[in-house]
């Protein structure tokens, strides 16, 4: 500027902006660093912005995916060991069979081998509607074809359905066996509980193979939503040592300015040499 002119003082007026605009940068660099996000309003970057809501969305789609996905499997995981058990009832069955399948037994005591057979059936059909999860029986039926959302969004390839088969005396052939009185008929109940156990033992396969589909799909969940959260961290989150270079940038410009205001400021004070007043 012209010293020989003081009403308005150019210099000052550009220091003064740029100091505005050294602070303005500050701010939002200490917002960055407070945060420790790229992006704390929608104005740092707004096409990112809309790239993290769609990430968050997928994310949070996931994590609650999975947790659907844990949930089928627990349910597997509790008929695979009620169908264990209900395997060694069934041994127990064909022992006492193979017992009552001797003819040194007489008739009271093949009665009593019966009614333990007949115990241990009753306990079959009573399992068959008194083991629940979340309320849902699970032998009796009733959860064949059931439907887990396991994806993050509304589509065929993110629907899994599960069976549960039912698991009753009958369905297992074992109510077919009505006396051991005799030898031939311990004979045949023998033939009926294997058949029962064979069943039982393909049913408990196609139960873990829907167990392992499930692990594998919570592993895929797991990776997918490590991934998007890192191309999210990477479009959102602040590279703090690069906020940290351009904070102490921002400082020596902010330091610098305020010192150029005051020169300029202090340079219409040599009009007054002229004037001779100092």
């Amino acid at each position: 500027m012209s010293i020989t002119r003081i009403n308005t003082n150019n210099d000052s007026l550009m220091s003064i902006a740029n100091l505005n605009k050294i602070s303005s940068q500050m701010s939002k660099t200490m917002s960055h660093l407070s945060s420790g996000l790229r992006i704390v309003s929608a104005a740092d970057d707004p096409s990112g912005v809309a790239l993290m809501a769609s990430f968050n969305a997928q994310v949070s789609g996931i994590n609650a995916a999975t947790q659907n996905a844990e949930d089928g499997l627990s349910l597997l995981q509790l008929a695979d060991s009620s169908m264990t058990d209900t395997t060694d009832m069934l041994i127990r069955m064909r022992d006492i069979c193979v017992k009552a399948s001797n003819d040194i037994y007489t008739d009271s005591q093949r009665m009593d081998m019966f009614n333990e057979f007949n115990t241990i059936m009753s306990e079959i059909d009573r399992r068959s509607t008194s083991i629940t999860f979340n309320s849902k029986v699970l032998f009796s039926g009733g959860l064949s074809g059931v439907t887990l959302q396991i994806g993050p969004d509304n589509a065929t390839a993110h629907y899994l359905s599960i069976d549960i088969p039912e698991l009753t005396a009958a369905v297992l052939g074992v109510d077919g066996v009505t006396t051991l009185s005799a030898f031939s008929d311990a004979l045949d109940a023998i033939d009926l509980v294997q058949s029962g156990i064979n069943q039982v033992a393909t049913m408990q396969g196609i139960v873990g193979a829907q167990a392992n589909k499930l692990e594998r799909v919570i592993n895929s969940l797991g990776s997918e939503g490590v991934n998007i959260s890192a191309a999210a961290s990477r479009i959102s989150d602040a590279d703090m040592a690069s906020e940290i270079s351009a904070y102490a940038r921002q400082q020596v410009l902010s330091q610098a300015a305020t010192a150029m205001i005051a020169q300029a400021n202090a340079m219409p004070q040599q009009l007054l040499k002229l004037l001779g007043i100092i």
